[in-house]
């Protein structure tokens, strides 16, 4: 059995010429709203599931260690994520899994949080917190231009807590759950494919962020390659068709979800 769950995690203001690109303004400011400096607000929905043996999260939004860094992004309705799982039904040690898209500071803030002495902790303290190799590697030795959109406090003390596991390759986590490597927004970012009893979902994180990045040529100047982005959308939105996928998106404030 496999229920999940989508955490509303809170918001954050976007340049909209940044997280749509190529794409010029006449056309995105016509299907998602922007205010007179061409922000957009974005949302940082996360995913829980629940099976029979795991309780997963997968990313875990901006989190609260970092209100002054983030405020040119004009951070609202945050919540915390530890809290939000509780209303679940669940205290933060009985996750067994947390799964990190990728280790820009919007998708894991809130998978470290402050102790009483305001160190950085592991925010579940039993969970396998799981992110790809060759991302760990690039945040190790990031580019200059993504540099910028890593902080250590957000994955360190989960190294340093022994709970990280590495993704080398696409994987089955169980029977219901796999997870699949994709380059182009940045090196070896996870999509998450899960199933119900219903229908067939993938969470795919910055490969696709929003409802309107379907489309092929809609992409984002936070990609580290955009060529490689587009081949690799394609690639899984060609399987996500072919298996006839709900999408569930991490970004997109107004269209949650949506079949292909």
């Amino acid at each position: 059995m496999l229920k999940f769950h989508m955490i509303e995690s809170g918001y954050f203001l976007g340049d909209g010429g940044v997280m749509f690109g190529p794409v010029p303004k006449k056309y995105w400011s016509a299907k998602y709203k922007t205010d007179e400096n061409n922000m957009c607000e974005m949302s940082l929905r996360c995913l829980f599931i629940e099976t029979d043996t795991r309780r997963i999260l997968v990313d875990a939004g901006l989190g609260d260690k970092h209100d002054a860094r983030l405020k040119f992004y004009q951070p609202s309705r945050q919540k915390n994520i530890v809290e939000e799982i509780r209303r679940i039904g669940y205290g933060p040690e009985a996750v067994t899994d947390v799964i990190l898209t990728h280790l820009h500071f919007d998708h894991c803030g809130g998978s470290t949080l402050l102790n009483e002495q305001q160190q950085p902790i592991p925010a579940f303290p039993h969970a396998t917190y799981r992110v790809s190799l060759a991302q760990w590697k690039n945040y190790r030795n990031p580019s200059l231009f993504e540099k910028g959109s890593f902080f250590p406090e957000n994955i360190e003390p989960v190294y340093d807590a022994g709970q990280l596991q590495f993704v080398l390759n696409d994987m089955q986590l169980d029977d219901q759950i796999r997870l699949e490597l994709y380059d182009g927004h940045t090196p070896g970012q996870i999509v998450v494919l899960f199933e119900t009893k219903e229908d067939k979902f993938a969470f795919p994180g910055d490969v696709v962020p929003t409802s309107l990045n379907i489309s092929l040529s809609w992409l984002s100047a936070y990609d580290n390659s955009v060529a490689v982005a587009m081949e690799e959308k394609k690639r899984f939105l060609d399987k996500a068709k072919k298996d006839r996928r709900i999408l569930i998106f991490y970004h997109d404030a107004y269209t949650p979800i949506a079949k292909l």
